[in-house]
């Protein structure tokens, strides 16, 4: 069997992610009415957005499934997945999250955005670095000064700001 002939065999399981998920970001909304208005508003975001998101990729699904275009082209990393990559997909956010709250913002959003990617199977690494330094600078400025939002520091970096006696008097 070819590789795009397996590839689309998942069709059910695609049409079952996405129902989930669905469902999920409807959740979100649906119980994001009944909490005051300051705490609604980013459940209603996020969850408006992943509506959105969801049904995007539906209607694409779905068009490309009526159309018979192909799953994936030649140069595609999905064309090529392996364990590494079904690894990376499913150890990302808890790994991700364990980074996050040791080390804070800054070292598991610039962990995330250079091991991700490269661990898929995606290259131009240059490219990568430019983005993933420029994202973290912009929101680590961004959330601190304009937001007036302290960035997490993780429970490494709490210590080593108290033990350096960097805090902010």
């Amino acid at each position: 069997m070819s590789n795009d002939a397996q590839l689309r065999g998942y069709w059910r399981e695609e049409f079952a992610l996405t129902a989930i998920l669905l469902v999920f970001f409807l959740g979100i909304v649906a119980f994001a009415f009944h909490i005051p208005f300051d705490a609604r508003l980013f459940p209603l975001v996020i969850g408006g957005a992943g509506i959105l998101l969801v049904l995007a990729v539906g209607i694409e699904q779905v068009r490309r499934r009526v159309a018979d275009v192909p799953v994936a082209e030649t140069d595609d990393a999905a064309a090529r997945a392996d364990w590494p990559r079904y690894c990376t997909a499913l150890l990302a956010a808890p790994v991700f999250g364990l980074l996050f709250w040791l080390f804070g913002f800054i070292i598991a959003s610039l962990a995330a955005m250079l091991l991700i990617p490269v661990l898929m199977g995606y290259s131009n690494r240059g490219k990568l670095l430019i983005i993933a330094v420029i994202t973290v600078a912009v929101l680590a400025l961004i959330a601190p000064y304009l937001l007036n939002v302290d960035l997490p520091h993780g429970l490494i970096g709490d210590w080593l700001v108290d033990r350096l006696g960097l805090r902010a008097s």
